[in-house]
């Protein structure tokens, strides 16, 4: 059997979702109705009582005049013997009633008001003074009981009848009750009115929502209006939807690059299998040419797909960021490096530094930036590597350089120079690179040395520095970059200058 608490509770229950599924206008136009209607209840009751006490007052006032006024006489009668008292009040003439009453219940001549206990105490003690309401002869009446003095056992009752005072406290219940109605009815609709212009911007964010979840149309934005919560909301939603648009903006494109990027060494690909058709017209030169293109597209194909999905993976959240020992980390890059350049020297000098990052994605752009100057440099030429303990890496090669009309376009993906194109590769080291760098805090920059060839020069925080501030990646004057570019024997930082 269900306890009735628990009844109650569900009950609770019940209410508090029926109210929860109710429109959030319709919900606080209620809150904020109910809120004033209280408040003008409570004011309207405070008034009608301090009115009461007012008029009752002054009928508690005359009482106690009254009272004070009252003139007893000795009444004796010579023939039985007996005696008594008797009051002469002005009460009569304003339409109140007034007796004695003896300490044993015993009425004198006046009006039979009613007797209390509290009455008979009075008139036995001699002292003290009572107030109340009580009915007599069919009307509400205010009765005061004193004591006199000057008698033995004695008390005087007046009673005065409220009934003016009951039809004006009605008059004014009335009144009010009118007041309270009106009230009402204009804080709801004033609560209708500016709660329905406060959630517009409610309204329209979920419109918005609901259209761009319908049409897939990330164009639509929401006006925004004000600095206050909506409009902060409204504007937060409109930065949303940017980010969102430019995200699927990079991802069709990177679709469509990497499909167009795809074509080539497919053709090749099924070009080449074609052939194979055909094997036994071949000669074994032949077939061994057809294999070896073969597996050289099959590997170019299997590049450009780890490339493409290491940028589909965005920036690593910071629950993935560990210690990272760059030093150790560039040292094992150069020694991959010179196992794929063998022709190539690299000359490499590190100091030690701890950045906090995820270990394979800054291995991975350590690596497309020595396998990007391995490419472009002659045989037998020197790349020299310097890693400093301030975070800045550079790679400076000897090749022929990047154009300069190319320059501001070697960090984005697929891009490739005309003189690039005949090297193998995908164009997407370098934008990796410059995406791994941005999401560490840090920064990329390629420039171009006086006696030719390339600096690349990455810069990351080191461990513990505040990347959002701008002191966390450290700048070289350019006193020393010109200085640095003039000697093509040694490697220096160059000036960084990030592209977004």
């Amino acid at each position: 059997m269900r306890s009735p608490f628990g009844a109650a509770r569900g009950r609770v229950r019940n209410i508090d979702r029926r109210w929860h599924d109710l429109p959030l206008r319709t919900r606080l136009t209620t809150a904020a109705a109910l809120a004033a209607t209280l408040t003008i209840v409570a004011v309207i009751a405070v008034a009608y009582l301090a009115v009461r006490h007012e008029l009752r007052a002054q009928i508690d006032s005359q009482l106690r005049r009254q009272a004070g006024e009252v003139v007893v006489h000795t009444r004796f009668n010579p023939l039985s013997g007996s005696g008594g008292y008797e009051i002469r009040t002005q009460v009569g003439d304003i339409g109140g009633y007034s007796n004695v009453l003896s300490s044993d219940g015993r009425r004198g001549s006046g009006a039979a008001l009613p007797v209390s206990k509290v009455d008979l105490r009075i008139a036995r003690a001699g002292q003290g003074v009572a107030l109340r309401d009580t009915h007599f002869a069919g009307q509400h009446v205010r009765m005061l009981t004193k004591a006199l003095p000057a008698t033995d056992g004695y008390a005087v009752q007046i009673a005065l009848p409220l009934g003016d005072v009951d039809h004006q406290l009605h008059v004014l219940a009335g009144l009010f009750a009118v007041l309270a109605a009106g009230g009402l009815a204009l804080t709801i609709l004033l609560s209708w009115g500016a709660v329905r212009r406060v959630v517009r911007p409610v309204r329209e964010l979920t419109e918005t929502a609901e259209q761009i979840a319908a049409t897939k149309d990330l164009t639509l934005r929401i006006p925004s209006e004000g600095n206050d919560e909506l409009g902060r909301l409204a504007t937060s939603f409109n930065t949303m939807l940017d980010a969102l648009e430019r995200s699927l903006g990079a991802q069709r494109q990177l679709v469509m690059d990497a499909s167009h990027e795809l074509r080539t060494p497919l053709a090749s690909l099924r070009t080449n299998v074609e052939v194979l058709n055909h094997v036994d017209r071949l000669s074994p030169e032949q077939r061994a040419a057809v294999l070896a293109g073969i597996i050289s597209q099959l590997e170019e194909l299997t590049g450009l797909v780890a490339d493409v999905v290491e940028l589909a993976r965005g920036e690593a959240p910071q629950s993935e960021h560990e210690d990272v020992a760059l030093d150790d980390l560039v040292a094992r890059g150069v020694d991959r490096a010179r196992r794929h350049w063998p022709e190539v020297e690299f000359r490499v000098t590190t100091q030690p530094l701890v950045v906090r990052g995820v270990p394979g994605r800054l291995e991975r752009a350590v690596a497309n930036m020595l396998d990007n100057a391995g490419k472009f440099s002659p045989p037998g030429a020197d790349v020299d590597v310097q890693l400093t303990a301030t975070g800045t890496l550079t790679v400076a090669d000897r090749g022929p350089g990047v154009p300069d009309e190319a320059l501001p376009h070697v960090f984005d993906r697929f891009y490739r120079a005309d003189e690039a194109r005949g090297l193998p590769g995908s164009g997407l080291g370098l934008a990796i690179v410059h995406q791994v760098v941005e999401g560490h805090g840090g920064r990329i920059t390629l420039t171009n040395r006086p006696g030719g060839g390339a600096v690349a020069t990455l810069v990351l925080p080191a461990a513990g520095a505040d990347i959002t501030s701008a002191d966390a990646v450290p700048d070289e004057s350019q006193a020393a970059i010109d200085t640095a570019l003039s000697d093509e024997s040694v490697p220096v930082p160059v000036e960084e200058t990030l592209f977004r």
